[in-house]
């Protein structure tokens, strides 16, 4: 059994090597299936431990670990997370092979599973961090089926944290457990909402690639439209909602214990914490407008919140400002200097106010960001989106362009297409999609990808 100075070394190293970075005193480690091994080997001595305390303990005694196995739980949480993240990173790259992947992926499977059977989970909170990549491994196989597993997992990973925090209850010395019950939250709701994301662009911007298949290969036929539209409106609709409790419970956090520069042993929710909630939330929310035509097409209910569509489509637009607010709330460093963005971020905030100048042409949406010219355009309209387009078509010294349109310059779902001629439709703007689309074409996710063009042409030409 390593000792609790080993255990924090680990975790130490792990985040070294996930950083990139020389820790001075742990080194770096990279998580490989040695590590995942060991890790395996040392729950399989607490669930040792906790058999034996079961049998000699009173039932009320044995509701806690022992001293000698509870700071061990967290530190082993700790790395169970590290090593997951660090292994997804190689699992999500397009770049390794299919076989790298895949052992990538079930060395991930059995981090997750070492986080179900840990005694006294609600002790190791961060271990819930493994449940959610094995959820994004999941959706990364860009199938129904894969996506339909990863949203059980998401559910899974927050159901069990609800069930950790009910488990600690009102009971003394808690705080660091159910602090790190709260920080690992945002994590898992982050990673849901960006899967609910990444599944609807898949239908939106792949679903006449699938369509253009042999009748044996496709994954949807054109009769599974309706089906598709009714899901990706359910998933996208709750992605909105937890990614709002995401950064209300990041506000929740820094009001009260404050937000770190770095993660550490006792410490996670980063001083950015709101910046990759309020992408993700942001983003499910413009995904979510086009969708609102169709279900209401389709004569279905907007949910039991709203009265009508409308009422709906107008929340929505308003959750869409107040997500994207979230992403430019001022970070500071430990010097009172602003923290700029990540390069990832600049792209994202480029993507939204595009989708945005598109879907809701007119939209007051100010900036208080510098990084680039096209943030001073305001209200977001057909002039906005052509500036915003202008820099993500922008090559740097390699001739990579700074990024692609994501969802909104990939479409070739007809039901969405639809949606967003009728949200243009709706503020007063009619046509200009399709032109925009064929201006812009080097925007499309997809570009690369086979006889991609005549694809989008022919899509765009029977919308």
């Amino acid at each position: 059994m390593w000792t609790v100075e080993e255990l924090e070394m680990i975790c130490h190293a792990l985040r070294a090597e996930s950083e990139g970075r020389e820790d001075p005193d742990a080194g770096r480690r990279a998580a490989d299936e040695t590590l995942v091994e060991e890790i395996e080997r040392e729950v399989a001595e607490y669930r040792e431990w906790y058999a034996k305390h079961r049998s000699s303990e009173s039932i009320e005694n044995s509701v806690e670990p022992p001293d000698e196995l509870r700071e061990r739980l967290w530190l082993i949480g700790w790395m169970i997370y590290e090593a997951s993240w660090q292994i997804l990173r190689w699992a999500r790259r397009d770049d390794v092979g299919a076989e790298i992947n895949y052992r990538a992926g079930r060395l991930i499977g059995r981090l997750a599973e070492v986080a179900r059977i840990l005694p006294w989970p609600h002790f190791a909170p961060r271990s819930l961090g493994a449940i959610r990549a094995e959820a994004l491994v999941s959706s990364k196989r860009d199938t129904p089926q894969g996506y339909n597993e990863a949203f059980l997992q998401h559910k899974e990973a927050r159901e069990r944290r609800d069930h950790y925090v009910e488990n600690h209850g009102r009971a003394p010395g808690r705080e660091l457990e159910l602090l790190g019950l709260e920080e690992i939250f945002l994590q898992l709701v982050l990673a849901e909402t960006g899967t609910a994301c990444r599944t609807a662009e898949r239908f939106i911007g792949r679903w006449l690639d699938e369509l253009d298949k042999e009748e044996h290969e496709r994954q949807w036929t054109v009769d599974d439209e309706e089906y598709w539209v009714e899901i990706l409106y359910q998933q996208l609709s709750v992605a909105v909602v937890i990614g709002e409790q995401a950064l209300d419970k990041a506000a929740e956090i820094e009001r009260a214990y404050g937000l770190v520069k770095r993660v550490g042993r006792d410490r996670l929710a980063l001083r950015t914490a709101f910046r990759n909630p309020g992408i993700m939330t942001a983003r499910a929310a413009l995904h979510l407008l086009p969708l609102t035509y169709e279900m209401q097409a389709l004569d279905l209910e907007p949910g039991s919140d709203y009265e009508s569509w409308e009422e709906m489509r107008e929340a929505t637009v308003r959750r869409f400002v107040k997500a994207y607010q979230a992403i430019e709330k001022p970070v500071l460093d430990e010097n009172d200097r602003p923290v700029p963005l990540i390069t990832d971020h600049r792209r994202s905030v480029a993507q939204l106010r595009l989708n945005a100048a598109i879907v809701l042409p007119g939209l007051d949406l100010p900036s208080t960001l510098d990084f680039a010219d096209f943030l001073e355009r305001n209200p977001l309209d057909d002039d906005a989106a052509e500036a915003i387009s202008a820099w993500l078509a922008e090559k740097d010294s390699t001739g990579k362009i700074h990024g692609n349109a994501n969802a909104i310059g990939s479409v070739t779902m007809p039901a969405f297409l639809r949606g967003v001629a009728a949200c243009r439709d709706e503020r007063g703007v009619s046509g200009g999609y399709r032109e925009w689309r064929q201006r812009w074409f080097v925007l499309d996710r997809y570009i690369g990808q086979g006889d991609r063009r005549e694809r989008a042409e022919r899509a765009l030409k029977d919308y």
